[in-house]
């Protein structure tokens, strides 16, 4: 149900873009012919991919740079890429350096995904939506529980509870039982013995037959009352089925691999004591958790502030802390499964689960130069070019070079 709302909802999307007035291929409105741009050029695989030649020179491919190459051949503008800052990058953080280009008008477009907020919008403006995504989590594969307490498995604490209590009052109805029938008909063995004496052995024998039945071990008791013996005959039957159902779920639990509880949504990830969220340094999605208030995502929030390291920096410190097991990470599914496969190829296994979606959906966005002429014009070539782009598999190809130039 889910897909097809988003796939009705993309349907929605291109029609209005290609049926509006406003977005139509009228040469009215085809004003970027000569224009010029400064474009932002980041390192993000597998969408940009930022290579640095020795000569100073570098080239820069994925699918978020083919929208410029094409959009330029098209409507015949030019640009000029222009790297963000490597030490700003490494000092504030890819994201806020990234922004930080836009703030001090050095670059008119951002190739940056960027996620539009009332507090961005102060000084940048936002193109038409590259792309509207909801997010899943990608969390460790959960290990499987120790064999230690294997045993314990078969029935819940609240039934081995009951089990405890039932135990006891079984050996004090004995017992009980024991203590009458001594009372009311003394055997000449009793003068022998004192009292006290004569019944803590009985509760002993009795303690014995109860732990021997429960073991499956067997054990006889003298029971010449047939009340006495009808008491017994029926907790033995109650305990000869409950002891052979543990036998056979234990034998079961023990043959099948038990794991962990994985996480599976946000309200798993908060009251995780061994995750916690991963998440680039001044993102949305890490401001969201820091200053939440709800309990679910504050809960998050505070474990991600106890861990400072969760909060990256840098693409290559976020694949550090991803691929450490120690985190959960929210993403796309694109990118989710590029991390999944270079695991892969490194080691050789699957090392991670990918959980259902979480109510987590962003729209990204090109930055544009706050108050620059020609904000609108390329807002709407691109939103024109959008749905040919997807029939030309240009947008989500990862990585591809197609369009590729040297720069």
């Amino acid at each position: 149900m889910f897909k097809h709302l988003m796939g009705m909802q993309w349907k929605i999307i291109t029609i209005f873009m290609l049926f509006h007035p406003s977005l139509s291929f009228s040469p009215i409105h085809n004003g970027l012919n000569g224009a010029y741009f400064r474009v932002s050029a980041h390192h993000f695989p597998p969408y940009q991919i930022l290579t640095q030649g020795a000569n100073g020179n570098f080239s820069y491919v994925g699918s978020t740079p083919n929208i410029i190459y094409w959009m330029a051949e098209k409507f015949n503008f030019t640009y000029t890429f222009f790297p963000v800052d490597s030490a700003e990058s490494a000092k504030l953080g890819s994201v806020q350096a990234g922004l930080n280009q836009l703030i001090k008008k050095e670059v008119d477009i951002s190739t940056l995904c960027i996620v539009p907020t009332l507090e961005r919008a102060q000084y940048m403006e936002f193109s038409y939506p590259v792309a509207i995504e909801s997010y899943k989590f990608m969390v460790p594969k959960p290990g499987e529980e120790s064999r230690l307490f294997g045993p314990v498995r078969p029935f819940q604490y609240p039934v081995w509870g009951c089990l405890f209590i039932s135990l006891i009052s079984v050996l004090v109805a004995f017992t009980i039982s024991a203590w009458c029938y001594s009372r009311w008909n003394p055997m000449p063995t009793d003068y022998a013995h004192g009292a006290w004496d004569k019944l803590s052995i009985k509760i002993g024998n009795y303690a014995m037959y109860i732990a021997s039945t429960c073991t499956n071990q067997g054990q006889g008791m003298n029971a010449p009352q047939n009340s006495f013996r009808i008491l017994a005959g029926v907790w033995l039957l109650a305990a000869t089925v409950l002891v052979n159902c543990y036998s056979g779920t234990l034998m079961s639990s023990l043959t099948l691999t038990k794991f962990k509880a994985t996480i599976n949504s946000l309200e798993d990830l908060a009251a995780s004591q061994e995750l916690t969220m991963t998440a680039s340094a001044n993102s949305v999605m890490a401001e969201t958790m820091l200053n939440a208030n709800s309990t679910t995502l504050k809960a998050i929030g505070n474990a991600m502030r106890r861990n400072p390291d969760s909060i990256y920096l840098t693409p290559e410190k976020g694949l550090h802390n991803i691929f450490s097991l120690k985190y959960a990470f929210a993403t796309v599914e694109s990118y989710m499964s590029y991390l999944i496969n270079i695991d892969l190829k490194r080691t050789g296994e699957c090392r991670f689960h990918v959980t259902d979606r979480i109510p987590i959906t962003e729209p990204y966005t090109f930055g544009l130069e706050k108050g620059n002429k020609f904000n609108q014009l390329f807002s709407e070539k691109y939103c024109n070019v959008f749905a040919q782009m997807h029939d030309h598999n240009l947008f989500n190809c990862l990585g591809c070079s197609t369009y590729g130039k040297q720069v």
